[in-house]
C-alpha cells in the first residue's frame, strides 16, 4: 500500500535530501546510518552496486535489517520487485507497489541480504533507486495493550510501540472526520504476533524519516491477531490529517491491516479490530458506518478523481476507491462488507 503526506513539499524534500545521503564503505556494502539508539537504517545507492545478467543487483549490509523500502527521485518505476536471503536461502520474489518518491516498505524478518529488481517501461532502472534497510530494534519490555480510556478500543500506545518522538517532524493539521479508509501494509505476512510493535516501529521510521513524511502515515494499524496500534501523531485524540490516501486524507480516518492481503484473507480478530475502531471513529464524529458520505478530491498525481470534484464514496471505504493501487488487497476488499456490517453493528450497540 502507498500513502502520501499533505505536509509542505518543502520540508519533505529537505528531509529525504538528508534520507539520500551517500554511505561510505566499499560497494554495494553498508554500515548503519548514525542515528540515536533504537531503530536505525542503512542507505545504499543501488548504483553502487554489480549488476548480473538479469539486471538483478545484490545489496549486503553489514547491519542486520527486518524491513525494507526503495527510494528514488524522479519517476516511478513501473516494477520493483525484492527478495531477501535467511538462513534456509533466498526467498520468493515480492513487487512492491510504486509511487512518488518510494515503494511501499516490507517486512522481510532477519536478514543482511536483498537482490532488487526495478524497471520502467521494459527498462531497466534499479540503478536509480536507493535500497533502505531497517533494524526497529526489540524492546527489552514488550508492549502492553492499554485500558480503554472512555469508549476508545484498546490501544498499544505510541508510547507503549516505542516511538521516537524526536523523529515526528509533521505539523499536527486538524480536520474533521467524514470517513474510515481500510488500507493493508502490503508486503508480506512473514511476522510473528510478537514482532508487531518491531513492524509498527520500522513503518514509522520510514514513513517519517526515509519518506520525509515527519511522521507515520495511517491514524491506527491492526495486525493478524486484532491487536490495534495507535499511528498518527494526535489521531485518536483528535482529528487529524493523515498522509494515506491521495486526495481524501483531509476528513478520513485511516486504518491498515499489517500484511498482504491480495492472496490472503485478513483474519476474523483483524477484521473486527478494523471494524471496532471505525466504529468508535466514525462515531465520534456521528457519522454512521454504513452510510456514505461525499468528499472532495484534492487530487495529486495517482488519485482517481480531478480536483474539486466532489464524490460520493461509503463511510467505510477501501483505499482503492480512491486511488490507483491494489490496497487494501483483492481478500481485504473483499472483507469490506463484513467490517462495516460489523461496525454498524457496534455503533448500534452503543460498543466500540
Amino acid at each position: 500500500m502507498r500513502f502520501r503526506s499533505t505536509r509542505p513539499r518543502l520540508a519533505a524534500v529537505a528531509l529525504l535530501t538528508l534520507a539520500v545521503l551517500p554511505i561510505s564503505g566499499p560497494s554495494g556494502t553498508a554500515g548503519p546510518t548514525p542515528e540515536q539508539p533504537g531503530t536505525q537504517s542503512v542507505r545504499i545507492p543501488l548504483r553502487d552496486v554489480a549488476r548480473d545478467r538479469s539486471a538483478v543487483r545484490e545489496v549486503h549490509s553489514e547491519k542486520p535489517f527486518d524491513l525494507v523500502g526503495l527510494t528514488w527521485q524522479g519517476q516511478a518505476p513501473d516494477r520493483i520487485e525484492v527478495r531477501v536471503r535467511t538462513a534456509e536461502g533466498w526467498g520468493p520474489w515480492t513487487q512492491l507497489e510504486a509511487e512518488d518518491g518510494g515503494s511501499e516498505p516490507m517486512w522481510t524478518g532477519r536478514s543482511n541480504d536483498a537482490q532488487v529488481h526495478a524497471s520502467a517501461q521494459g527498462q531497466d532502472i534499479t540503478d536509480q533507486l536507493q535500497f533502505i534497510g531497517i533494524d526497529p530494534a526489540a524492546q527489552v519490555t514488550p508492549p502492553r495493550i492499554a485500558a480503554p480510556q472512555s469508549d476508545i478500543p484498546p490501544v498499544v500506545t505510541r508510547a507503549q510501540w516505542g516511538a521516537d518522538e524526536s523523529k515526528m517532524t509533521w505539523p499536527v493539521e486538524p480536520t474533521t472526520t467524514k470517513a474510515a479508509v481500510v488500507h493493508h501494509t502490503a508486503g508480506t505476512n512473514n511476522y510473528t504476533c510478537d514482532q508487531s510493535a518491531e513492524l509498527v516501529r520500522g513503518i514509522y521510521q520510514y514513513h517519517a524519516v526515509e519518506l520525509g513524511w515527519g511522521d507515520i502515515g495511517y491514524h491506527a494499524l491492526v495486525d493478524k491477531c486484532g491487536t490495534v496500534f495507535e499511528g498518527r501523531t494526535g489521531g485518536l485524540a483528535g482529528n487529524v490529517i493523515g498522509g494515506h490516501v491521495r486526495g481524501f486524507n483531509r476528513h478520513t480516518f485511516g486504518i491498515s491491516m499489517m500484511g498482504n492481503y491480495d492472496g490472503l484473507a485478513p483474519s476474523a480478530a483483524t477484521v473486527r479490530s478494523v471494524a471496532n475502531m471505525a466504529a468508535w471513529k466514525l462515531g465520534t464524529a456521528g457519522v454512521p458506518a454504513d452510510r456514505t458520505t461525499r468528499l472532495v478530491s484534492e487530487a495529486p498525481e495517482g488519485s482517481k478523481f480531478p480536483p474539486g470534484a466532489e464524490v460520493t464514496l461509503p463511510t467505510i471505504f477501501g483505499h482503492r476507491d480512491a486511488s490507483y493501487t491494489a490496497c487494501p488487497g483483492k481478500r481485504g476488499y473483499d472483507r469490506l462488507g463484513a467490517i462495516r456490517s460489523q461496525a454498524a453493528d457496534a455503533q448500534r450497540a452503543g460498543r466500540p
